[in-house]
């Protein structure tokens, strides 16, 4: 995504023949998978149930989106910034912001209110928050059972049917409002990678190529169904690669992985200030100073805001989860 924002803000991407491919979209799709994959194994090491799983997951999400999210939406508030204004990709100078629109920004439900994303790149993040309510009941529908790949396989099927029905009646209100179900064949493969065994038959070195494959076949075919069909693959073949066993590797994935969060909300920041501010400036200067801050900022915002909201809501959880054991246990 960044990438193609990059592409698009300096008017590179129909000079490379990537102007109407929606490569950042694919790599939305492929994130939902993993991070569904991630947050399975999170409820499994919490070894919780029942209502105690779910307030616990939902109160660490909270602490862990709204915090950078709120801060991003803020921020080009103040800094009087909006996507797609004057008919530019990306951040640009705008005149004025609704008070309705900066509401449904905060509280990521502008998917549902339609007044569409401030920072362009939240458009994502109402679909995540939103597939995180059905998160916990799914892990506790699955866990421990023994066919909960068929029920997982029948989920899916379903999922793909209700989002192409979806599809031909979505013009028509309240239905173009839970455009979510275009998106729940996306998560799902993350599950089916979760209760599938781990039998690492494929070399790690293999994976790049293969994620490049999937780049590949969705740059010639980008449809969101095109998608559904690769994000279901990317989720069967994950158990059957082996681990990155690189030590430089796995040390520049690791912080990309702690950081790729700020990078994803600043990243449009960054490229306004490059483009805007910086526009009359030598592309000597512009473009090292973009780099410069495209590292740099991810890694203030997370130690200044991120990690510390994280402990925070780490011990409001278990804050919580104490007391609901308290009051179990007394009644």
């Amino acid at each position: 995504m960044l990438a193609q924002h990059l592409l698009n803000r300096f008017q590179l991407a129909g000079k490379l023949g990537l102007g109407t491919i929606a490569i950042g979209s694919f790599g939305v799709f492929l994130f939902f998978v993993h991070t569904c994959l991630v947050l399975m194994y999170s409820m499994e090491r919490s070894n919780l149930d029942g209502r105690r799983l779910a307030d616990n997951f939902y109160i660490r999400r909270i602490f862990r989106i709204y915090p950078l999210s709120i801060f991003a939406v803020l921020a080009a508030v103040a800094l009087h910034l909006d996507s797609g204004a004057v008919g530019i990709q990306g951040l640009s100078h705008a005149t004025s912001i609704s008070t309705g629109r900066i509401l449904s920004n905060l509280f990521l439900v502008q998917n549902l209110i339609k007044p569409g994303s401030i920072v362009n790149v939240l458009w994502s993040l109402p679909y995540e928050v939103q597939m995180y309510i059905f998160l916990p009941f799914l892990f506790l529908w699955i866990r421990g059972r023994r066919n909960a790949l068929r029920r997982l396989a029948i989920l899916w099927a379903a999922a793909v049917v209700v989002a192409i029905v979806h599809r031909q009646v979505a013009g028509t209100f309240p239905l173009d409002r839970f455009w979510l179900v275009q998106y729940v064949p996306c998560f799902l493969p993350g599950m089916i990678a979760f209760v599938l065994p781990h039998t690492p038959r494929l070399k790690s070195f293999l994976w790049l190529p293969f994620i490049l494959i999937q780049v590949c076949i969705f740059a010639i075919f980008p449809f969101i169904q095109t998608g559904w069909v690769l994000c279901l693959l990317l989720g069967l073949a994950i158990p059957f690669f082996g681990e990155i066993k690189t030590s430089w590797l796995r040390w520049t994935s690791h912080h990309i992985a702690t950081y790729s969060y700020g990078i994803y909300l600043s990243h449009q920041f960054c490229i306004w200030l490059v483009a805007d501010i910086l526009g009359g400036w030598s592309a000597w200067i512009k473009f090292p100073a973009l780099a410069i801050m495209l590292i740099g900022i991810p890694i203030v915002l997370y130690h200044t805001i991120e990690k510390p909201m994280i402990g925070l809501g780490v011990r409001v959880a278990e804050i919580w989860s104490s007391k609901g054991l308290a009051a179990a246990q007394s009644a």
